[in-house]
């Protein structure tokens, strides 16, 4: 059994702000990174920030806040892209005098009269034309928000669902979900995000079970299954509170790319926990919740290993790096699962590793290897 190192950062129950602090600049620079590499054709490549909980620009645990953290990455950015030139970035909160305060702070940063782009201030009405416009025309953006939060940002998500196709970091509590889903009423937002039929689907399972784990899985299930349902990959990571059998919060990202899909699941590989057989769970302080028989999880090497096998007719003669990159999408797997499932489809006499330059067997099973069917 192969074994991985966890980040400690969730040891410590976190907040809402914490998590965000943590994960989302790191997020972002990977996202800008992800985009650019696929925009290298343009020769006026242009990307959008757009934070919906944005705060009033004070530290957070002493450190820079994220809105401040974002525009040092941007205007930091030392790699061949010029963030500078090419990142926009919109900021909003739920109250109109926190988005003031925060715009204050802003235009006191020592470069801020040398940003290309200034920030956006979404409070002021004048600046929606600006973002419409954007969006309108296809700009990769990545939006943070609560999807249960204010009015402003479940507008703003259902617009995305619907018509702009948007990167969304989505971070939220039970607590919010089961309070946005308990009062819903016919005519809200929330019932247009989810839709008629998955309230009343929810609803029903919630009558029929009454234990709370239950129900919140089923409604995160169905959260997850709005987007699924537009072709979005989705990618959820669940944190709960530390040796507790209770969630914190649920992280969710949703992209129509794989390319972003996958470097929020690298990212994510850090805080997370591990299987025994080395499959990440994709979640903080759950491992002790689940079972300790490898059998009963849903990602395993053993069911990796099986999958695998019948997939003579797609993976015949692929590199085992084009494989995993087609494979992952919508698991827990990781690259070096693919490579042990591939090392024990070798022992079982069903593949073989080929070098790619001589094209003669290999005695292991590398990244670099094309997977030969028998």
């Amino acid at each position: 059994m192969s074994t991985a190192d966890t980040n400690d950062f969730f040891i410590l129950q976190r907040s809402t702000s914490d998590i965000k602090s943590e994960l989302l600049n790191e997020y972002f620079r990977a996202w800008c990174a992800s985009w650019l590499q696929g925009q290298r054709y343009k020769s006026n490549p242009a990307l959008a920030f757009i934070d919906l909980y944005a705060g009033d620009g004070s530290s957070e645990d002493g450190k820079p806040a994220t809105s401040i953290r974002i525009l040092n990455s941007i205007f930091g950015a030392t790699d061949k892209f010029n963030l500078n030139k090419i990142v926009r970035t919109f900021f909003n909160d739920e109250k109109k005098s926190v988005s003031t305060k925060l715009k204050d702070k802003l235009q006191q940063l020592p470069y801020y009269a040398d940003l290309v782009h200034k920030p956006v201030f979404l409070h002021e009405e004048a600046n929606f034309s600006l973002l419409a416009k954007l969006l309108g025309n296809d700009t990769p953006t990545l939006l943070y928000l609560d999807p249960f939060g204010y009015e402003f940002s479940q507008q703003l998500l259902l617009q995305s669902i619907r018509r702009f196709g948007l990167d969304l970091f989505m971070l939220f509590t039970p607590a919010r979900l089961r309070a946005a889903v308990q009062g819903a009423t016919d005519d809200s937002l929330v019932a247009d995000i989810f839709g008629q039929e998955k309230l009343i689907r929810i609803r029903e399972f919630c009558e029929r079970y009454p234990d709370a784990g239950q129900r919140e899985d089923f409604m995160v299930d169905t959260f997850e299954e709005v987007f699924r349902e537009k072709d979005y990959k989705t990618f959820r990571f669940k944190i709960s509170l530390p040796k507790k059998n209770q969630t914190s919060h649920y992280l969710f990202f949703v992209s129509k790319t794989d390319a972003a899909y996958m470097k929020m699941k690298e990212l994510l590989l850090m805080y997370s926990d591990y299987q025994e057989d080395g499959v990440p769970l994709f979640g903080a302080n759950i491992k002790h919740q689940l079972s300790l028989f490898q059998e009963q999880y849903r990602f395993s090497i053993k069911n990796l290993v099986a999958d695998l096998a019948t997939k003579r007719s797609y993976y015949d003669n692929l590199p085992l790096d084009s494989i995993y990159r087609h494979h992952n999408i919508g698991t827990n797997y990781i690259r070096g699962n693919y490579q042990e499932a591939f090392a024990q489809l070798k022992q079982q006499g069903l593949v073989e590793a080929i070098n790619p330059v001589t094209r003669q067997p290999m005695r292991k099973v590398a990244f670099t290897s094309l997977i030969g069917y028998r």
